[in-house]
């Protein structure tokens, strides 16, 4: 009975894992049976948030200055 219990439980997100699922969330693609299978902590998902969205914007502000000065 127990080892059922502990084969239906997600496991635990590799970096990988939680960087991958921000930036098809960020596409607005979400695959839940992928979700479900593992388990993000919510730190997780801030601090790569946050990062995958300065290095967005950064990104644009980059190509804007250098369309507009070029």
């Amino acid at each position: 009975m127990e080892a059922a219990m502990t084969a239906d439980r997600p496991r635990k997100a590799t970096l990988f894992q939680v960087v991958r699922m921000l930036l098809w969330a960020f596409a607005g693609i979400r695959k839940r049976e992928e979700h479900d299978k593992i388990e993000v902590k919510p730190v997780q998902v801030i601090i790569i948030g946050i990062i995958a969205g300065a290095v967005f914007v950064t990104t644009i502000v980059s190509v804007v200055l250098f369309i507009t000065r070029g």
